[in-house]
């Protein structure tokens, strides 16, 4: 079994869940990813597909494609995750709630297993303002660059259009800076 679907399957057990937590995106580079983009915990679309992915049937997930389309990053060079790697929301799994400060610290040591399956990882980027507040634990535990962006919801883009630009701009820099450009 692969590093990343045995953290998958060691999070379900160890918190009694099942399709909650869904499996990272196959199609991305995942244990070869140079760039992980942490969001703040699988929407309703990641729980029903069983993936974390930007295919996703969702604005969040075609907004977020179409930043890194934007930036040239090409999936090969991605994992995709979240800070709470299980579904947070209502029981019918219809509407997600914003994680908590006591689910992020929950989840962290479950970020630091992936972190340290990432033998190739050269840049954290922290998607929203949930997943941020990992950074200062991600510092302390990792020497790759740490980056954030904006969330690319819907939501966040309607109130300033200018969030998906300003990603693109983050993703980029990402990209110029890292070691395999």
């Amino acid at each position: 079994m692969q590093p990343l679907k045995r953290l998958v399957e060691r999070i379900r057990s160890e918190q009694g869940l099942s399709r909650e937590v869904p499996d990272f995106d196959p199609l991305n580079g995942n244990e070869n990813a140079r760039f992980l983009f942490v969001f703040e915990a699988p929407g309703v679309k990641a729980v029903t597909t069983g993936v974390v992915s930007f295919d996703n049937p969702d604005q969040t997930a075609k907004n977020f494609k179409d930043q890194l389309r934007g930036a040239h990053i090409d999936r090969s060079e991605i994992a995709i995750w979240n800070v709470v790697p299980w579904y947070l929301g209502n029981n019918d799994k219809t509407r997600i709630r914003t994680a908590r400060n006591r689910d992020i610290v929950k989840s962290l040591a479950y970020l630091d297993s992936l972190v340290a399956i990432l033998k190739k990882l050269e840049c954290i980027v922290l998607v929203g303002g949930s997943a941020r507040k990992a950074h200062i634990h991600l510092s302390h535990k990792t020497g790759v660059r740490i980056l954030s962006c904006h969330h690319p919801s819907p939501k966040v883009k309607n109130i300033d259009p200018a969030t998906a630009k300003e990603n693109v701009v983050v993703f980029k820099a990402m990209k110029r800076y890292s070691r395999g450009t």
